[in-house]
C-alpha cells in the first residue's frame, strides 16, 4: 500500500466517527494535546525569530538610508539586499469609515445608519473548535 493511501486511511479514521469513538477519545485527546503543545512551541519560536528579524531590519534600513545605499551584494550567499519603498493604502476601520462616509454625505446620522445597515448585512460565519485549559 502506498504512503498516500496509508495517509488517506489514517486521515479518514481520524475524521470519520466509528462505533468505538469513546474508546479512541482518550488517545485522540492525548495526541491532540501533544501536537498542540508542539505547535505552540513552534509558533513561539517563530514569533521570537520575527521580532529579531524586524529589529535587525530596522538597523539595516537605518544604515542603508543614512549612507544612501540602494543595494548590497552579498559575497557569501551570492544574493543581494536592496532598499525598496512601497506605498499602500491604510486599513479602513469602522470609525474611520463612518467619518469618511459622514464627510461625503455631509451627515453623521446618515453615515451611522449606512454603517449599521452594512454591519447588519454582513454574513455570520460559525466556527467550531476545541481548546485546552490547564487546571
Amino acid at each position: 500500500m502506498s504512503t498516500t493511501a496509508v495517509h488517506n486511511l489514517a486521515e479518514e479514521a481520524l475524521t470519520n466517527p466509528q462505533d468505538n469513538d469513546l474508546a479512541t477519545l482518550t488517545h485522540s485527546i492525548i495526541e491532540w494535546r501533544r501536537l498542540k503543545e508542539e505547535s505552540d512551541g513552534w509558533k513561539r519560536q517563530l514569533r521570537e525569530a520575527n521580532t529579531k528579524m524586524k529589529a535587525l531590519e530596522k538597523i539595516i534600513l537605518a544604515v542603508m538610508k543614512s549612507h544612501n545605499i540602494g543595494a548590497l551584494d552579498l559575497k557569501n550567499s551570492g544574493g543581494r539586499v536592496f532598499f525598496k519603498t512601497k506605498k499602500s493604502q491604510g486599513s479602513v476601520g469602522q470609525k474611520n469609515m463612518v467619518k469618511l462616509i459622514g464627510d461625503y454625505l455631509k451627515s453623521a446620522d446618515e453615515a451611522t445608519k449606512l454603517m449599521e445597515y452594512v454591519h447588519a448585512q454582513r454574513p455570520v460565519v460559525v466556527k467550531e473548535s476545541i481548546h485546552y485549559e490547564k487546571a
